[in-house]
């Protein structure tokens, strides 16, 4: 059986197990900087921006998803930016991320959020089909770009 639920405190060390498997398997492990006290820090504050789902396969930790607060200017109004699906390779093509991907839509309409959206590898077939098969639009011709590390110190100069 699936469950999901809504990251509590103390699930900081969950999330980073799913953020380590992400690492790995799109090469940037090494370049990883999160705790876990990152993530229970920036959840469980005042006025948290952040937001994260667990789920779990008969009791076991199996994946998450974390997303973040956005805003579209094209529309006037917030949204919701998904960061990450994470599933365990255990637990793959199980359901899981239909399982939780079904709560963060849940999660979005009980916040308002008339939208959210995210990024996908174009590598990755297997996310491609599960989006589709769910309905979501998987725009071509957009690129993902990003300044970080000392580019964007240099930027800012």
């Amino acid at each position: 059986m699936i469950e999901v639920r809504a990251a509590q405190a103390g699930d900081g060390a969950l999330l980073m197990l799913t953020t380590k498997e992400l690492g790995s398997s799109h090469g940037w492990g090494a370049d990883m900087t999160a705790q876990a006290s990152d993530f229970e820090r920036d959840l469980f504050c005042d006025a948290p921006i952040i937001g994260a789902l667990l789920a779990f396969v008969d009791g076991a930790f199996a994946g998450s998803a974390l997303w973040h607060r956005s805003y579209a200017t094209s529309r006037g109004q917030e949204l919701m930016y998904l960061e990450d699906v994470v599933v365990l390779k255990e637990f793959r093509r199980l359901g899981v991320a239909e399982a939780l991907l079904k709560q963060v839509a849940k999660t979005a309409v009980n916040h308002g959020y008339r939208k959210v959206f995210w990024l996908m590898m174009e590598w990755n077939s297997n996310a491609r089909r599960l989006y589709e098969k769910l309905g979501a639009e998987i725009e071509n011709g957009n690129c993902y770009c990003s300044l970080h590390d000392q580019a964007l110190l240099d930027l800012a100069k």
